[in-house]
């Protein structure tokens, strides 16, 4: 919640299997590092949002939705 609005984030979640996402997010937080590997054999997953819709809602005006 922010000011009085909050937002609903709706979606599909796919898995991102590429290693390259997986070192960007570790390079992102590198204090992860110690706890996670990449690759086939690691422990880190990376997702993204497909086909997301976010809604911004209050109780003071129209609901404010974003196709991403």
């Amino acid at each position: 919640m922010s000011k009085g609005d909050w937002i609903r984030l709706c979606g599909t979640l796919v898995l991102d299997e590429r290693v390259e996402a997986q070192e960007s997010m570790l390079d992102a937080y590198p204090n992860l590092r110690k706890m996670y590997t990449t690759g086939s054999e690691g422990n880190t997953a990376v997702y993204y949002f497909k086909d997301a819709v976010a809604t911004i809602s209050s109780f003071s005006h129209e609901p404010e939705i974003i196709r991403l």
